[in-house]
């Protein structure tokens, strides 16, 4: 018996860890992400990168033997022993050039996972609103079958107390039929949203504080923090170092050599020892090294074209997505003023019809607009909340 209530305890705490809302759920997504764990694992890359630059050799060396005689092809029976060791060595100014290549890799990769991070974050927050949205139908949806299960049980006992016409109860229960359709179609849309949201967090969605829209941004404050812009700024900072790196970088290594000879001339004779020490300069390439220049060149122009449209975006975005968060405000207040008109429309129709003033079929056209326009005005308090997460979206700003 304790056992059961274990296992019932735990079902009721994953169920609660189970469900997220917007803050909850993008951190579940950081974890869960594959593409962003992958980037983080390149940290390590990075590391060892910097730490080849930092060697005290550019490679590895290398040890090497040889034997040659004559015996075989002549009778003297020369013979000849070679043990050597070689080892590259750092081109001037290389190893500086490569470690200031590994530092803005780092910086490079480390505004890349600010992007990703942010890029998940636009998707957990579409997710998360579309699923809010759903919520919105499905509660007006949900109201509405209230209000017409209401008005048709009401209309069966008229109908069966002999003071409403039966043609009345059919209309009020195609109404409820189509309320319930709605309803049924509301509840997918939940599921479908729900699922979406899943797959990226992990977790159920679940209703939560919104998020709060961060103030217009002034001068380059914004764009200092924007990932998009970090991105190119370093992508621009590493395509310079690649091309001071292949300035310097137009041959291979040189290297240096030292070993021991030890030599006879014939059989029998004594053996004759020899130092042997020297070194190896590699002549320069120019084509290769002006490939290499011009790549990073490249790279370094398409980095700063890239960082000028952010910086020539940024602002206009922002606007726009301040004067739609305007335009859902106004609209929220508009939907609740009209929804006020059409409730207390509803009370005096209803009472008309009572009254046998006014047809049936007006009454359930005016709950027909009321179910509207209270879907409407939920829809949106959700605009609003989308419209705040969009402005801190395109200032790059996580879910907090």
């Amino acid at each position: 018996m304790r056992l059961h209530h274990l296992v019932f305890l735990l079902t009721l705490v994953a169920a609660r860890v189970a469900a997220a809302d917007l803050r909850e759920g993008f951190a579940a997504a950081l974890a869960l992400n594959a593409d962003l764990r992958g980037l983080e694992a390149q940290r390590g890359v990075v590391d060892a990168r910097r730490g080849g630059a930092n060697a005290f050799l550019p490679g590895a060396p290398a040890v090497s033997g040889s034997w040659r005689t004559t015996t075989f092809t002549q009778r003297r029976g020369y013979q000849e022993f070679e043990v050597g060791a070689e080892v590259p060595i750092w081109l001037p100014g290389e190893a500086r050039a490569l470690r200031g290549t590994a530092e803005a890799q780092g910086v490079q990769l480390e505004a890349r996972v600010r992007q990703a991070r942010l890029t998940l974050a636009g998707e957990v927050r579409d997710a998360y609103w579309t699923w809010s949205a759903s919520v919105a139908e499905r509660d007006a949806a949900t109201a509405r079958v209230n209000a017409a299960r209401a008005l048709e049980r009401d209309l069966a006992r008229q109908v069966g107390a002999g003071n409403a016409p039966r043609a009345d109860l059919l209309l009020a229960t195609a109404d409820l039929r189509e309320a319930e359709g709605a309803l049924r179609s509301a509840n997918g849309a939940i599921r479908d949203a729900a699922l979406a949201f899943r797959t990226l967090t992990g977790s159920d969605p679940t209703p939560g504080r919104p998020e709060t829209p961060a103030p217009a941004p002034t001068g380059d404050a914004a764009l200092a923090n924007l990932p998009a812009a970090a991105v190119a700024r370093a992508s621009a900072e590493l395509a310079r170092a690649e091309q001071r790196l292949a300035r310097i970088r137009d041959r291979a290594n040189p290297t240096i050599f030292g070993g021991w000879r030890r030599e006879r001339e014939e059989s029998g004779a004594d053996w004759l020892d020899r130092p042997v020490i020297g070194i190896r300069i590699p002549f320069g390439y120019e084509p290769l090294r002006n490939e290499r220049v011009a790549t990073a060149r490249a790279e370094a122009t398409a980095a700063e074209a890239t960082l000028a449209t952010v910086a020539r975006t940024l602002a206009n975005a922002d606007r726009r997505a301040r004067a739609q968060a305007e335009d859902a405000a106004a609209l929220a207040s508009l939907a609740e003023a009209r929804h006020r008109a059409l409730a207390e429309q509803v009370g005096l129709s209803e009472a008309a019809y009572r009254a046998g003033n006014l047809a049936f079929a007006e009454v359930v056209r005016v709950r027909g607009q009321l179910a509207a326009a209270d879907a409407a005005r939920r829809r949106a308090q959700v605009e609003g909340g989308r419209a705040a997460s969009q402005i801190n979206q395109i200032l790059g700003l996580e879910p907090r």
